[in-house]
């Protein structure tokens, strides 16, 4: 997710990343030292980009709560946070699907990465039926997108698990994949997306071509809070 919202930058949108995960990762693929939560923080380009910044936020997320007001607190929390930017980028894990059914009110956009393996093809069936059960603003079932991730043509396996996913899934099986690229794990230890860290390399090119295509599918809002100031708070 911090590849794709640095990608979605260098397309001059303002995108919230919010990190619901435990690890809490996301700040890292930036150049922050520490992890702070529940803190919007702002990422500014080098001096001379024309890139958009990047705003961030932590949530140490405790999947298994069942607290109503509490879940609506956060799902708040997370739309005031977003205001003025042009979307919001949220990453889930698979314990906090309340996360879902509470933001789908907002009719988003769900993308699943998958692996290329027999695992990923087992559970599809399990996660088709969870949104099958979450309705959009709309009243519609949300109905995710799929993207192979790691993906590698050389291996046998991996083109035969793409065909098998495409049958049983079509259209939402996106048409590119996210290729295993080392580059991705190195620029993590550099501080860096390997957008910035290897521009040149095909893989940052797939995360290129995934903003595009989100681009495509949910067109960025219309920033509004005109003439705020942003600040790391």
């Amino acid at each position: 997710m911090a590849t794709v919202g640095r990608a979605l930058s260098s397309m001059g949108e303002k995108v919230l990343l919010t990190d619901t995960t435990s690890h809490g990762l996301l700040p890292f693929y930036f150049g922050a030292s520490e992890l702070r939560h529940g803190t919007v923080r702002t990422f500014s380009p080098p001096s001379g980009s024309t890139d958009a910044p990047i705003y961030l936020v932590s949530y140490d997320v405790d999947h298994k709560t069942t607290d109503d007001e509490a879940q609506e607190l956060l799902a708040e929390e997370i739309i005031s946070n977003g205001r003025g930017a042009h979307r919001i980028l949220l990453d889930l894990t698979v314990g906090s699907s309340w996360i879902v059914r509470r933001m789908s009110r907002m009719s988003p956009t769900i993308l699943v990465p998958v692996a290329p393996d027999m695992n990923s093809v087992i559970s599809l069936q399990t996660v088709e039926k969870f949104f099958g059960g979450v309705n959009d603003g709309d009243g519609r079932p949300l109905q995710p997108f799929y993207v192979l991730n790691q993906f590698d043509t050389s291996l046998p396996l991996h083109l035969d698990v793409r065909e098998v996913m495409r049958r049983q899934l079509g259209d939402r099986l996106l048409p590119f994949v996210i290729r295993r690229a080392q580059s991705v794990s190195e620029a993590l230890a550099e501080g860096m997306t390997v957008v910035d860290y290897a521009p040149d390399a095909p893989v940052a090119e797939d995360y290129l071509n995934l903003a595009t295509w989100l681009r495509t599918v949910a067109a960025p809002a219309t920033a509004g809070f005109r003439n705020v100031r942003w600040s790391e708070r």
